[in-house]
């Protein structure tokens, strides 16, 4: 099994891999000590022997394997079967010897396709089942190590199962072979994800509301076609700009000079980016005809990062939210270690001649998921005024942006969604969109079932200048079984191992306000409030 740290350089020598990886925040259940959850239920122990799952195959389920998991590094004893739902979903389940009733499934990333074990998805499962839950995963379908990126999307079956069969059938045969093993039928369900995995957990409230009692959906890709699309169209604004890093550092020192102290406190954060009114023609310094450099932006530069700001324009009018202004600025990664922009990679190029991560991931969904896939499409000449028609059925599929959650919300179901406003992979907006639309659908008791939390300063799923370290699981399992609505979830920033800061991610559209005492960087001198 590779170790965290492997798992970390592996990342930064690849940065295209982050997709796959980041399923989510990473920090579930690191409050469950300190804010321990009042289990109602009593723990089950194994009626059957592991060895003998491999019996619970089905027409359309082989169990291809199923071994004892002996207990080391604080992770119990556990039951692991490997197993495949036809065409080709693989799964994987683990079950404890002593178990707590609670099902658990974390999601995907980018396009998919991951193992088990790959990334960081040993230190999910490990993290759950120390807890005592019964975990599962799933590849959607599809190995990403024989079709990258979106290559998968040639076969229709693959492409509905990567939308949510794969998750659907994987959740149900997990629990059929927990029942089967422990006698009992898990007393509560949950899902976990952020990116591709905050979608899952949208899509399967929305389609399969009896699969989880709660679901954690971090900055979900929610209006996956316009997102992916928009995606490209980024990756070539940039490139053809010549963006680098150095006029990066250079808008960044603008934008917090001019935007930082809007919400009342100068402390190198932007609580809400859509009160700042910057514009990099007027409020940074811009390059004499002719010339360039690094203290300066040219006119193709200025242009190029105000599009980023506005978002595609169709005939007019913009098909989908815009980057906010914010993430220009260096914290720490999103994945791999140590610390650069929040534009680095995902909007523009970590190395000279390379494309960003934006790029790629339009690129592979233009060629793919049109009707018929083309993979020596040229995605040069995609015309955004006339060939978005061509993705309504991917549309139809990936998509989970209806705000009817009555029957989600009718059998009892929680559903925590974050989201961090310096967010480059997706547009943040799109998550405020979805919530006030999901209010506008199911009522002014909407916050009694889903809430959502915007994080200042995050980058995607985890990283950038903010307080990223949060468990939403903990919170959300508290709500589901006790009752207990997160009024705010305590989140910290974390440097060199020690946290330097916490405050209070509050239920949006409720902030976070100092009360005028105490340290700037203790989430007690603050409390939640309606905007100003």
């Amino acid at each position: 099994m590779v170790g965290a740290k492997g798992v970390l350089a592996a990342l930064a020598l690849n940065p295209l891999l982050c997709g796959a990886a980041l399923a989510q925040n990473s920090y579930s259940f690191i409050d469950a000590e300190r804010s321990p959850v009042r289990y109602g239920v009593a723990s089950a122990k194994p009626v059957m022997a592991c060895g003998s799952l491999t019996g619970l195959a089905t027409p359309d389920t082989t169990i291809l394997s199923s071994v004892v998991v002996p207990a080391a590094d604080g992770v119990p004893e556990h039951c692991r079967i490997a197993g495949l739902i036809a065409p080709e979903i693989r799964f994987e389940v683990n079950l404890p010897a002593s178990w707590n009733r609670r099902f658990y499934m974390h999601g995907n990333g980018g396009f998919a396709g991951e193992a088990p074990d790959f990334g960081y998805r040993p230190l999910y499962r490990a993290n759950a089942l120390k807890q005592g839950f019964a975990t599962a995963t799933t590849n959607t379908g599809h190995d990403a190590t024989a079709e990258p990126n979106a290559a998968f999307a040639v076969s229709y079956q693959k492409r509905v199962d990567y939308a949510f069969r794969a998750v659907h059938l994987t959740a149900s045969e997990a629990k059929r072979i927990a029942q089967a093993y422990y006698g009992r039928a898990p007393a509560f369900s949950y899902w976990d994800g952020c990116s591709t995995g905050g979608r899952q957990g949208l899509i399967s409230a929305q389609r399969f509301p009896q699969d989880f009692d709660g679901s954690v959906a971090g900055a979900p890709v929610l209006n996956f076609v316009d997102t992916v699309t928009q995606s490209y169209w980024n990756g070539r604004t940039t490139a053809d700009a010549q963006i680098t890093l150095a006029k990066l550092k250079l808008v960044a020192d603008a934008v917090y000079a001019h935007c930082d102290a809007k919400d009342g406190l100068k402390d190198g954060l932007i609580d809400d980016p859509r009160r700042c009114d910057f514009d990099p023609a007027r409020n940074v310094a811009q390059c004499a005809a002719g010339q360039d450099g690094e203290s300066c932006l040219t006119p193709e530069q200025t242009a190029a990062i105000k599009k980023i700001y506005a978002g595609v324009q169709v005939g007019g009018k913009p098909m989908h939210f815009g980057q906010p202004v914010g993430a220009e600025i260096v914290g720490t990664r999103s994945f791999g270690q140590g610390e650069e922009s929040g534009w680095n990679r995902w909007l523009i190029a970590g190395t000279p001649g390379d494309k960003s991560i934006q790029l790629v991931f339009g690129e592979s969904f233009l060629k793919y998921f049109q009707p018929k896939s083309d993979p020596g499409f040229d995605a040069t000449k995609f015309d955004f005024e006339k060939d978005m028609a061509k993705f309504a059925d991917a549309r139809a599929l990936l998509d989970a942006t209806d705000p009817n959650l009555a029957a989600f919300r009718g059998r009892g179901g929680k559903l925590l969604m974050y989201f961090g406003w310096a967010d480059t992979a997706l547009p943040p907006g799109m998550g405020v969109d979805y919530y006030e639309k999901a209010t506008a659908a199911n009522g002014p008791g909407t916050p009694e079932f889903f809430r959502l939390y915007m994080v200042p300063g995050m980058f995607h799923c985890r990283g950038g200048v903010g307080t990223d370290r949060l468990d939403a699981m903990t919170a959300l399992v508290n709500w589901v079984e006790n009752g207990t609505a997160p009024a705010s979830i305590t989140a910290s920033q974390v440097r060199d191992g020690k946290i330097v800061r916490s405050r209070p991610l509050c239920p949006y559209p409720q902030v976070a306000r100092h009360s005028g005492n105490g340290s700037t960087d203790d989430a007690a001198s603050f409390a939640c409030k309606a905007p100003d």
